[in-house]
């Protein structure tokens, strides 16, 4: 109804579609909580799908078939999650979805809640963020241009969570002094991360089999970032000829280019141009998956970089508007201390992988990420779901 509201109506119907909209939903929680919470139920979030650090954990609790448990999935598009054993799925806002976040015991969400949630008294709140070790710069670190209204809901939800997720020091560090937050931090690593150090054959060979693709074929990850107020796709082409004649060249075998563009700017990877070699994977379900099962990464400045080199898999970093970037964004490392090859034109992307040492890559990945002090141990979604679990049994 909001899409067709954009297309149809002025702007000011759309507002106060949404006024009303805010208002009933927040009257159906205000009369939801009249209702006593589920000491078994566990309502866990993803706004983007059924994907990111929320799915390792729904799966490593449904896992467990601990039948008092109750697992509810919310998601804005539970039709693209298909069926998990033990997890029912919700649209997120429906009247289903609202009852279960004002009855559910734990709450664990990947993302800011909506300004009308409030949590309820013996309701706990587990924050796992969709980002761990962030090279752009986030929250109150980019305040100023998050806008008024967003500041205020980070504010109040940060005041509602009992727990933040952590990967390293670093992340630890971040969340205390930049997510108006002061509360407790569990540092067991990122459940997105564990499948990372911990790939399943059975993962891989279904990504192959979406990609349409044989084992013998060598993937190479294409993954930027989004750009704030850009609606061209310029900042994402690539030579892909010469890329993929490069990393035959260096590595040996035959390649595929998996293209992922970041879910902000999904809409925009369909006017890409695609063939056998190149290939559209933006709306493949979990971009951890195809990171468990791809051989290079080549991105810009998505913090995927970090969680790639979990594999000790090659990274690369091209980035034709680095300058640009980094003076209107903001970084919290030095781009060029950053321990991958930096190109910012396709020659020089070409030539740091005829040049990669292998060696001599590991070596400067393991001196920056000892400087971060790393909690990564590819049992992440494990110490999650137990802090559940102990949550719910009172302990």
């Amino acid at each position: 109804m909001r899409e067709w509201l954009k297309k149809l109506s002025p702007v000011w119907v759309l507002k106060v579609y949404q006024k009303i909209r805010f208002i009933l939903i927040t009257a159906l929680l205000g009369l939801f909580r009249i209702f006593p919470i589920h000491p078994y139920r566990v309502v866990i979030c993803n706004v983007w799908g059924f994907g990111d650090n929320a799915k390792y954990v729904t799966e490593e609790l449904a896992g467990r078939k601990y039948k008092k448990l109750e697992i509810i999935f919310i998601t804005n598009h539970p039709g693209a999650a298909g069926e998990a054993e033990g997890v029912t799925f919700y649209k997120s806002n429906s009247i289903k979805a609202i009852y279960a976040l004002a009855t559910a015991r734990v709450w664990v969400d990947n993302n800011r809640k909506e300004s009308y949630i409030r949590k309820r008294k013996g309701q706990y709140y587990i924050q796992t963020w969709h980002g761990g070790i962030a090279l752009k710069k986030i929250e109150k670190d980019y305040e100023e241009h998050l806008g008024s209204r967003y500041v205020r809901n980070a504010k109040r939800d940060s005041a509602m969570t009992d727990l933040y997720i952590s990967n390293s020091d670093f992340c630890t560090g971040m969340y205390q002094k930049s997510f108006w937050y002061k509360g407790p931090v569990l540092e067991c690593g990122s459940p997105r991360n564990d499948i990372l150090i911990h790939p399943k054959r059975e993962i891989g060979e279904q990504v192959r089999k979406a990609l349409g693709i044989g084992k013998e074929i060598k993937i190479a990850l294409y993954a930027p970032t989004y750009r704030e107020g850009k609606n061209n796709t310029s900042a994402y082409s690539l030579d892909y000829e010469l890329l993929l004649s490069e990393l035959k060249l260096k590595f040996g075998g035959e390649w595929i280019v998996a293209v992922r563009l970041h879910p902000l700017v999904s809409a925009q990877s369909d006017t890409l141009k695609y063939n056998d070699r190149v290939i559209n994977t933006t709306h493949y379900r979990d971009i951890y998956e195809l990171m468990s099962e791809s051989d290079v990464l080549i991105t810009d400045y998505s913090n995927i970089m970090f969680e790639f080199s979990f594999t000790g898999k090659p990274v690369f970093l091209y980035a034709a508007d680095m300058k640009e970037y980094e003076n209107s964004r903001g970084f919290y490392f030095d781009y060029n201390a950053l321990p991958y090859y930096k190109a910012v034109t396709m020659q020089e992307l070409a030539g740091g992988i005829k040049a990669f040492d292998k060696k001599e890559y590991e070596g400067l990945v393991k001196n920056f990420f000892e400087g971060l002090v790393l909690y990564e141990n590819g049992h992440a979604s494990k110490a999650v779901a137990d802090r559940i679990i102990q949550v719910i049994k009172g302990r």
